[in-house]
């Protein structure tokens, strides 16, 4: 395995996967601390030792440092769904937890680059030789003191910062966009502020920052209920200006490429180091100028540089400095004006008007004057989703919504991500609100005449007074009453056909999809976080603890927990309650369902989407559902199931049906030496249950679900 490396924006580390022959379950315990488990199979320590120690030279002979890299391999899975993950092993010459923050996310390892020890890289014009597990960018010298880059500090009213190796000084030009400032210490630079928290009509909320497009170096802040606005010069660049780019909505430019640190000759073995700047050398105590407002001094390979900041223009088209000068200039007006005409629309002098929610502007002279908001750059924990809210104009981090999925013979997948199978046939709690009782969600499983299987028949929700039933071949009843779709309950819920599906969305953040013959998908707001139960779990980010019963107690047991959240009594149940036994299965049983299965790691539909979600708790479902089926299509739930979650995540699956063995005729390898039990069905729509040959004295599994996306 040849390692490769490029940048990304978000960091993820794919380390060893599972070795060919060693069992899932110790994969998944290998996981939360990546060393080798003594009980382990031989064959899997073997690998496994190989695979980590493979992994070790690949990261301490890289030259590229972790923070910006993305090392490419196999990626493991995990069983601690919403959990961290240490990366410790005593065969790494170091502790790489510090260049990596890992999760276990949709089934994978999920790393992101532990940004905070190695320092901001990003728009870093000059990369220092690697140190540990990171690359830093040329810091800077000054007065005895190392800075790090990207870092500003404070010093006689003066703001000095470090840009690769060169320090800006410069102070700071106040604006109060007010008729009568008050002077105010301890505020934003220390400079004037102004009552209200608005500028040019565009109102800044607390702690955050507004823009001017015709001075896009003035920050507008509002703190403490006053405004205050200052304008700063830009840092100077180590990089040529022709290497120099402006980022969209940006107010300083950046470096396009980073160049790494030149180590020139040095004459004489003279201690003190020299300064570059773009394509110039300046020797050590030699002053030099970058341009009209910016006076440098190189000082033991740090420039150390005064730069003018320009005063803040109230006019919309500034003139360009004059030559020699060093700041724009506003041009001569010869007859101020009093309305603005926007658009056809006149707007008097003072008068302001709302383009969106981030810009609004005023007249001023005749001229329009806008504010835009500044949003925040953020990064939101694994558990959350940058969304933006309906009126503002930032987006921010909210938790991402619950998902629990139900399919096949009867597998589940909670809102946490914890997957098991569990076969009673009888009604049960699926997900309810236990703590303010707004909802609960019950199911009925089937035996369909079966002795170990089920499956899903109907999922009904309870909203205050009103009951929402979900039965076989979609059929919808309210309160009893069988309803045709769309229907719309008043203040409830709506009720339309999706797909091929019913797609039931309610008032409270609730929302339900069934396919009408098994497949169960329940979607809650993030609003019920940790206030679930049933056997959903309790929706608090945490998959191990999701096995909780009625009455509070953690179990492993699958069949005790699921049996505890039963309601309905014994009158709901299709078949007498015993635990399914393993019983032992024909070797070609076994070996055909592994070929139906083997698709979600072979099929080129699904390889986009198994670098996204892991498919092996579908495969699992897929051959135990395919092992203990008397019909043909039994596999073709867990593949639809597999199919949804990946289109949520962006990976749509493509054409995948045929190549599955799920829509046209069966292979022949697959029917032969089956013993002909009944006349054939006609065609392959197996949705027709008409078509199905039942059986006397005989339980003769169901086909499988039809479940459409």
């Amino acid at each position: 395995m040849v390692p490769k490396f490029r940048k990304h924006s978000m960091h993820v580390l794919r380390s060893c996967g599972v070795a060919r022959g060693c069992d899932a379950r110790e994969a998944e315990q290998r996981v939360p601390a990546p060393r080798v488990d003594a009980n382990m199979r031989a064959p899997c320590r073997i690998a496994y030792a190989a695979c980590l120690l493979l992994l070790a030279g690949i990261i301490s002979n890289s030259p590229v440092d972790a923070s910006s890299a993305v090392i490419k391999g196999v990626r493991i899975p995990c069983s601690n769904e919403g959990e961290p993950v240490r990366l410790q092993d005593t065969r790494l010459e170091q502790d790489w937890s510090s260049c990596f923050r890992c999760i276990c996310k949709n089934g994978f390892v999920d790393c992101r680059s532990g940004a905070e020890e190695c320092g901001q890289m990003d728009d870093c014009a000059v990369v220092m030789p690697r140190e540990g597990c990171c690359t830093k960018c040329k810091g800077c010298w000054y007065n005895g003191t190392e800075h790090a880059s990207h870092t500003e500090w404070n010093d006689d009213g003066k703001v000095f910062r470090c840009e690769a190796g060169v320090i800006t000084i410069s102070r700071p030009e106040c604006y109060a966009p007010c008729d009568r400032p008050k002077q105010q210490r301890h505020t934003h630079n220390n400079c004037p502020v102004c009552d209200e928290c608005v500028i040019n009509g565009q109102r800044v909320w607390e702690g955050r920052d507004v823009r001017i497009p015709e001075e896009p170096c003035l920050s507008c802040r509002c703190l403490h209920g006053s405004l205050s606005c200052v304008k700063r010069a830009c840092p100077v660049l180590p990089c040529a200006r022709s290497q120099q780019h402006m980022p969209l909505g940006e107010c300083c430019p950046r470096c396009l490429h980073p160049n790494s640190d030149k180590l020139l000759p040095n004459p004489g073995n003279v201690p003190w180091k020299p300064c570059i700047i773009g394509k110039e050398f300046h020797a050590h105590l030699r002053p030099f100028r970058v341009d009209p407002c910016t006076d440098c001094t190189c000082m033991n390979g740090t420039a150390v540089c005064s730069r003018h900041t320009c005063p803040v223009l109230t006019c919309a088209k500034a003139l360009p400095p004059a030559p020699g000068k060093c700041c724009p200039e506003c041009p001569q007006i010869e007859e101020a004006k009093t309305a603005c005409v926007i658009g056809g629309k006149i707007y008097q002098d003072g008068d302001t008007w709302q383009l969106d929610a981030c810009k609004s502007c005023e007249c001023h002279s005749g001229e329009p004057r806008c504010a835009m908001e500044r949003c925040p750059t953020l990064t939101c924990p694994p558990d959350q989703t940058l969304r933006q809210m309906p009126g503002q104009c930032c987006p921010k981090c909210v938790d991402m919504d619950g998902i629990c999925t139900v399919f096949g013979d009867p597998h589940y997948k909670t809102f946490d991500g914890k997957f098991y199978s569990f076969q009673g046939s009888c009604k049960y709690q699926l997900a309810s609100d236990c703590v303010n009782g707004t909802f609960s969600i019950r199911i009925s499983n089937d035996a369909r005449n079966t002795s170990h299987s089920s499956w899903t028949r109907t999922a009904t929700l309870r909203i205050g007074p009103t009951k929402i039933n979900m039965g076989k071949k979609m059929r919808i009843k309210v309160n009893g009453r069988r309803v045709t779709l769309p229907h719309k309950i008043n203040g409830v819920a709506e009720i339309v056909k999706s797909n091929g599906s019913v797609l039931l969305k309610s008032e409270i953040g609730v929302q339900l999809l069934w396919d009408g013959d098994g497949f169960l998908e329940v979607t809650v707001s993030s609003a019920y976080k940790g206030k679930l139960c049933g056997l959903c779990g309790n929706f608090n980010s945490v998959a191990r603890d999701d096995m909780r019963t009625r009455d509070g107690k953690h179990l492993n047991d699958t069949w005790k927990f699921g049996s505890s959240w039963r309601v309905g009594g014994t009158r709901a149940c299709t078949r007498r309650q015993k635990q399914r036994m393993n019983v032992p299965l024909r070797q070609s049983k076994i070996v055909k369902a592994r070929r139906l299965c083997r698709g979600f790691v072979r099929y080129e539909s699904f390889m986009e989407c198994t670098t996204k979600v892991n498919p092996h708790h579908y495969q699992e479902a897929c051959e135990l559902d395919a092992r203990s089926c008397s019909g043909t299509r039994c596999h073709c739930a867990a593949y639809r199931a597999y199919a949804r979650e990946c289109t949520r995540f962006g990976a749509e699956p493509k054409n995948w049906t045929h190549t599955a063995w799920c829509e046209g005729a069966a292979p022949p390898w697959l029917s032969r030496n089956r013993k002909n039990r009944g006349p054939k069905t006609k065609g392959t729509n197996l949705m027709d249950l008409g078509n199905i040959p039942m059986f006397t004295n005989k339980k003769v599994r169901p086909p499988p679900p039809i479940l459409h996306l």
